[in-house]
């Protein structure tokens, strides 16, 4: 079974759809999008992710700079590759989700 999400930057315009697939130790990470920066985390990604890569963002590996490369810290990029990988393990309900469809930062009061 595989779960994707969408990202949309409007800042930068840029997308990004990250797929998490489940295997028995985490999960492989495909990452499409319009951005090189993206494009490279997906490469960095491309053996996939532990359970603790996902479970403790203080020693996971996506939050290394060898991973993360050159995103910036505004990007909601890295934190939808969490959220993907959480959903593909049922630490989020997917009907939750579906019901919710997106989560946004809304720039209401600028």
């Amino acid at each position: 079974m595989t779960t994707s999400v969408n990202v949309n930057m409007r800042v930068c315009d840029k997308t990004c759809r990250i797929t998490a697939s489940h295997r028995s130790d985490g999960d492989d990470i495909v990452i499409v999008s319009n951005c090189d920066k993206l494009q490279q985390l997906g490469e960095a990604l491309r053996e996939g992710v532990s359970m603790n890569d996902i479970m403790d963002v203080y020693s996971s590996r996506i939050m290394t700079p060898e991973v993360r490369g050159n995103v910036c810290y505004e990007c909601l990029a890295i934190p939808a590759v969490f959220n993907v990988c959480w959903l593909e393990e049922g630490m989020i309900s997917k009907n939750l989700a579906r019901k919710c469809g997106s989560n946004s930062v809304d720039f209401d009061e600028v």
